[in-house]
């Protein structure tokens, strides 16, 4: 389960927990043929935006992600990010 934990000045900290099994419908949910097309229509429709944003995202296929969500349920516990500002506002990410 990844967790993100965000702590604000003056406000209750928030932890948002995230399945590994929602992460991978997610992605393979990005990665498909049909998410592209309906993007793709909508790059045309707001033609302000830049072409080479997309075009990495476009070629990411379901078989290389799919590995390293699989090593990433090897190391539970582990942080990935932690971060504070001179506020007292902190965020961190752990798997």
């Amino acid at each position: 389960m990844l967790k993100i934990m965000i702590k604000q000045e003056n406000q209750k900290p928030r932890t948002i927990r995230l399945p590994y099994l929602l992460i991978d419908m997610g992605l393979r949910l990005a990665t498909t043929k049909l998410f592209w097309k309906v993007i793709n229509s909508t790059k045309r429709q707001n033609q302000e935006q830049e072409e080479h944003q997309w075009l990495l995202l476009e070629q990411i296929d379901w078989q290389d992600i799919q590995p390293i969500l699989k090593e990433i349920k090897n190391y539970k516990g582990m942080t990935i990010l932690d971060v504070q500002d001179k506020n007292g506002q902190a965020v961190k990410v752990e798997l």
